[in-house]
C-alpha cells in the first residue's frame, strides 16, 4: 500500500511539474570525454549537487524532482534535445549526502560536441569552444585561455585521448533545496 501510494504522488508531481515552472540545476558539472582517431568516441557529462532553485520565492522542489525522474532519468527529454548523441546509461545516485547524476553516450563526431581538431597546430590541436555553457569553467586537464580574458578555449596537444573540464553551474546556492531526500523516498517507493 505504502508503495502504490508513493507511486501515485510521484505521478501527479509529474503532472504538476508540467503546471509549475520551478528550476533544475546543479552545483557543478564534470565533463569527460574519450576521442577515438577518426573523430568519434564516448562521453560522461556528471551533474554534482542536483538542486531545485526557488521559483518566485516558493520552494518547487517537488514538482522539479518529478520532472528530474519523470522528463529527465525515465523520460527522453534529455535525449530529445541532444539527438547527436546515442545515450548508453543514465542514473541518479548519492555522493557525500548529495544527488549525484551521471550521462553516459557515445557520438560519431567530435564537432557534434564542441570539439575541433587542426592537424596543422603542433601545440594543441584538440579545441573545444565553451561559450555556449552558461557555466564557468573551473578545472581541466586541458589549457583553458578564457581564465585571465574573454576567450572560452580550452585546448589540449594532439598526445590527448582523454579531456576533461569541471564547471561551476550555480555559486550563490542561498535558494537551493537539495533533493536528496526525494531521491531516497523515491527510491523506497520503488
Amino acid at each position: 500500500m505504502k508503495t502504490t501510494k508513493l507511486s501515485m504522488m510521484f505521478i501527479i508531481v509529474a503532472a504538476i511539474a508540467l503546471l509549475i515552472g520551478g528550476c533544475l540545476t546543479t552545483e557543478f558539472k564534470e565533463y569527460h570525454f574519450k576521442i577515438n582517431a577518426d573523430g568519434s568516441g564516448e562521453g560522461t557529462i556528471k551533474h554534482i549537487n542536483i538542486v531545485s532553485e526557488e521559483d518566485e520565492g516558493q520552494n518547487v522542489s517537488f514538482a522539479d524532482f518529478g520532472e528530474l525522474t519523470n522528463d529527465y532519468l525515465e523520460g527522453t527529454t534529455f535525449e530529445e534535445a541532444n539527438e547527436h548523441l546515442q545515450i548508453t546509461d543514465k542514473k541518479l545516485y548519492e555522493d557525500g549526502g548529495m544527488l549525484m547524476g551521471e550521462i553516459c553516450f557515445t557520438f560519431s563526431s567530435m564537432d557534434s560536441i564542441g570539439f575541433y581538431y587542426d592537424s596543422s597546430c603542433k601545440c594543441s590541436p584538440f579545441m573545444y569552444y565553451a561559450g555556449s555553457l552558461a557555466e564557468t569553467i573551473i578545472e581541466s586537464n586541458g589549457n583553458y585561455l578564457g581564465e585571465n580574458r574573454d576567450f572560452p578555449i580550452i585546448l589540449w596537444d594532439d598526445k590527448s585521448g582523454e579531456f576533461y573540464f569541471k564547471t561551476l553551474v550555480k555559486e550563490d546556492m542561498s535558494d537551493a533545496h537539495g533533493l536528496l531526500p526525494l531521491y531516497n523516498a523515491w527510491l523506497e517507493s520503488k
